[in-house]
């Protein structure tokens, strides 16, 4: 494949996520003047407890599917949807059972309310995320950008609408948010099954009939592993939160969220990326397993762009932050930090390879493992003296030792020059702007420090900038000439 291929490819994979990014710049100050911090704080918890029941659910049997896919035959992938389906529907079936008996205990515990509605939603909600999951999965996993960009769209819209249909009639309780959350996924599930009914007719004869290579053993193998990984991972993403809410409260927990919204906009980047680079490097790699310089310039790219978007956002972030409203202003001083966690995940996500090519799952839980404790020390050490901010520095810190874990274990399985001298050396010298604007306002200084961060990414990655731009404008020239013989 070709950089003009890859790029054409990603840039179509890419378009249902700026769409959304456009829609959310509209809709986030309308959504955050509408709800408090605090109803917002809560709505941050019913998030976070539905991720921690697709952990369980899924034993990751979704990480498998896409591992396998391209071991598969083309007409034998539909058999593996299925094979896969079956663990985490019998899990969901088990896990529900155990909510409705147990809901007044349950509820209290992660709500410190009993509420039926709110525990209604969350069957409900978690049960169709499974669905949802092996959906999305099917469309990215074929590669078809277009319809998976409309289905992330359709998603946003679907959201946004019914947030103002609840919103008349609970006004401004996190209720709204959580059926708003409970309908879009609904939609979108729906709609994902629509587009490729194909894969979801079980009764076809091809179904029935076909074989596959991969056994339901080696699913589980490589699956099971990531359930304790991902309830680690999960432990990881979530401490800040924890200890926000533990230490400072629901309203803290909203300022907070708020921060992470505006980070959002680099999560962007991330999901566009991760959500095309998956089945492009796994297909990659069965064609042509010795191909690294393929990997290595993708891992460049990727870390420019990531760079210089971080860059930016902490620069504009008094302006960006005007967005959320007066309630959330504090959250400009969470943003610099918590800019760590879209950096070091995506770049990751190109240097982590190596472990899941060898099918070296288990390294995967000794990473979560350093990077978790990491995080949780942190935060219960910063959070009690500096709140949310401290939650934002422990975070963006612990995400640099991830980052470090992913990268040095996955060399050891699949050798590729990441050019690592140059990236800690950007990753030290952020370290420094980040810090300084965790504890002082915007001024001259605080403008001079992120115009010298751009020279520095610059000077650091100059002959590759340089090709980036050479490629854009091969593309744009290209396409301008096709234009004219049109």
């Amino acid at each position: 494949m070709s950089n003009k291929s890859l790029l054409n490819k990603f840039l179509s994979f890419s378009i249902g996520s700026w769409v959304t990014f456009i829609i959310g710049i509209f809709s986030a100050p309308i959504v955050t003047r509408m709800f408090n911090p605090e109803q917002y704080g809560i709505y941050s918890n019913f998030e976070l407890y539905c991720t921690l029941a697709m952990i369980i659910i899924m034993f990751g049997i979704d990480q498998s599917f896409v591992r396998f896919f391209y071991v598969e035959e083309e007409q034998d992938r539909k058999r593996l949807l299925f094979r896969c389906l079956k663990v985490p529907i019998i899990t969901n079936i088990v896990l529900v059972i155990i909510i409705i008996l147990f809901r007044e205990q349950i509820s209290n515990f992660l709500f410190e309310q009993y509420s039926v509605k709110l525990m209604f939603i969350f069957i409900l909600h978690i049960s169709f995320l499974i669905i949802n999951r092996f959906a999305l999965l099917v469309v990215r996993m074929q590669q078809k950008s277009k319809t998976y960009s409309l289905l992330v769209v359709m998603n946003k819209v679907f959201y946004l609408l019914m947030i103002f249909v609840t919103a008349i009639f609970f006004k401004n309780n996190y209720i709204s948010l959580v059926l708003a959350l409970l309908v879009s996924n609904i939609a979108v599930t729906i709609l994902a099954i629509v587009c490729e009914k194909g894969y979801w007719n079980i009764f076809k004869k091809d179904t029935l009939n076909s074989t596959i290579k991969t056994s339901t053993k080696e699913i589980f193998t490589y699956g099971a592993p990531l359930v304790i990984t991902g309830a680690i991972h999960y432990i990881f993403q979530s401490a800040d939160k924890i200890a926000i809410k533990y230490f400072c409260g629901a309203t803290e927990l909203g300022i907070y969220s708020g921060a992470a919204k505006i980070v959002a906009l680099l999560t962007i980047l991330q999901g566009c990326f991760t959500t095309f680079w998956v089945p492009v490097a796994f297909e990659r790699y069965e064609k042509d397993p010795n191909d690294t310089k393929f990997f290595e310039k993708v891992n460049l790219i990727v870390t420019i762009a990531m760079f210089f978007c971080a860059i930016g956002l902490i620069l504009f972030r008094d302006v960006l932050i005007l967005f959320l409203g007066k309630q959330y202003k504090p959250a400009m001083f969470i943003i610099p930090f918590l800019s760590f966690m879209p950096i070091m995940y995506t770049v990751s996500e190109t240097t982590v390879l190596g472990i899941n090519f060898k099918k070296e799952q288990k390294k995967h839980i000794y990473i979560s493992v350093i990077s978790c404790a990491v995080n949780i020390i942190g935060n219960f050490l910063l959070v009690p003296k500096l709140g949310a901010v401290g939650a934002g520095i422990s975070t963006g810190l612990s995400y640099i030792v991830f980052f470090s874990m992913r990268t040095y274990i996955s060399q050891k399985y699949f050798k590729v020059n990441y050019h690592l001298k140059k990236f800690y050396i950007m990753t030290f010298s952020l370290c420094i702007y980040t810090f300084y604007a965790t504890f002082y306002n915007f001024g001259l200084m605080y403008i001079i420090l992120g115009i010298l961060e751009f020279v520095i990414l610059y000077v650091l990655y100059r002959k590759y900038i340089n090709d980036i731009f050479i490629l854009g404008k091969e593309l744009i020239t290209k396409k301008i000439k096709n234009k004219k013989t049109i």
